[in-house]
């Protein structure tokens, strides 16, 4: 009971921010207005809830099953495009560890362990598990890489509509993209607009409005045929979404248990996607329930503020390996993005999307918000956390024995 409290005034609270920032006009208001909202109030050490234990499986697992619910065997037969991209991006978040966190280290007052750490573009709580391990400065590491996060998500959003907006619409019609990748963004960016806007445009209307008067034309019992098969669609569509959020819940299930990173979003992606792929009648959420979803995520992001961390960047010994390490990590993002555009061929508003190391979720949020396929950019990401995950520790561990 309390847990449902606490995530109806932490709800309520990230409603209003996403209205203060839609008044601001601010990208991506829903994700953003709660964030800062929810996450001014931590630092301030106001006296609001923490954060229910079922809200982040559940955001993730949402998430998963609305991005495997849009997979066709078309996406399927085009993952060949993510074999470079996510080749890049898993060698760039390696060398941030282990080129830049030495020299961080040097121009800094950050001990060498911590600083490569805190340069980390991935995986909190395995850096955490890290820093206890080898004696790292916790909090330093924690402070850096939640702030750095922060500013890149307040950040990225902006950078990334004035390339959209210099782009064109979405991005639409790039010479080098991809048809697999234009596909799907179409599709992703057709959903975006009926969520903004909820209307249909005028040539949807009108061919709307001419197959109606050619049903009428063909006779009443047409008409009733049609009334009937809508009835029943409707009705079976409560079925087919259980059935599709019991997939999703299953394969979240077991990818997290494997101890796969993000396996509970990247589970319910899998196993939705492949039972779309093979003909099961699978079925995602309303898009327009998209702005509420990320209310919830912009809330889940605020698990980890608190007063230790305004206590912490109050204190001033963070702020220039804060600072070094934000421009390096978004300044050689910009790089990575440039590089898969011209190596993969998908144009650059895609491309920053992939490359962009605001996290995982969130990260593949924003795609789905400005209309972006993010199946690619969902997957991107993961070989940049399985690279981090896999790779840190056992370089860890081989030099600590």
């Amino acid at each position: 009971m309390y847990d449902l409290y606490a995530f109806l005034l932490l709800y309520t609270l990230g409603v209003a921010g996403w209205g203060l920032f839609a008044l601001l006009r601010a990208p991506v208001p829903p994700l953003l207005g709660a964030l800062v909202v929810i996450g001014a109030l931590r630092a301030a050490e106001a006296p609001i809830p923490p954060v229910p234990e079922l809200l982040d499986p559940a955001v993730q697992i949402a998430l998963g099953l609305f991005i495997g619910s849009k997979v066709t065997r078309d996406t399927v037969a085009d993952l060949r495009n993510l074999i470079r991209p996510a080749f890049i991006v898993a060698v760039w978040a390696l060398m941030l560890v282990f080129g830049f966190g030495p020299v961080l280290g040097r121009l800094s007052e950050l001990d060498p362990v911590t600083a490569v750490l805190a340069s980390s573009i991935g995986g909190l709580p395995e850096m955490m598990v890290l820093a206890m391990a080898t004696g790292a400065d916790i909090a330093s590491v924690v402070v850096i890489k939640l702030v750095r996060a922060v500013i890149i998500m307040a950040v990225f959003p902006v950078l990334f509509q004035r390339v959209v907006g210099k782009s064109g619409s979405r991005g639409l019609g790039d010479r080098g993209d991809s048809g697999g990748a234009r596909v799907a963004r179409d599709k992703y960016a057709d959903e975006a607009e009926m969520t903004s806007s909820g209307e249909r445009s005028p040539d949807e209307g009108m061919a709307a409005r001419d197959r109606g008067v050619s049903a009428l034309r063909s006779g009443p019992n047409r008409w009733r045929r049609a009334a009937r098969g809508a009835v029943a669609g409707l009705r079976d569509r409560p079925y087919r979404f259980l059935l599709t959020l019991a997939v999703a819940v299953s394969g979240a299930l077991v990818l997290d248990g494997l101890g796969v990173p993000a396996g509970l979003m990247v589970g319910a992606i899998v196993s939705v996607a492949t039972a779309s792929v093979a003909g099961l009648p699978v079925r995602g959420f309303h898009p327009k329930l998209f702005s509420p979803l990320l209310v919830a995520l912009g809330i889940m992001v605020t698990r980890h503020f608190g007063p230790d961390t305004g206590a912490t960047l109050a204190s001033g010994h963070l702020l220039w390996p804060l600072v070094l390490s934000t421009v390096v990590v978004f300044l050689t993002a910009l790089v990575v993005a440039v590089l898969i555009q011209r190596m993969a061929g998908w144009d650059l508003p895609l491309s920053l999307l992939a490359a962009a190391p605001g996290g995982f979720t969130v990260m593949t949020a924003i795609a789905i918000h400005y209309g972006y396929d993010p199946f690619r950019v969902s997957m991107v990401h993961l070989a940049r956390l399985l690279a981090i995950k896999t790779v840190v520790p056992v370089v860890f561990a081989f030099i600590a024995g």
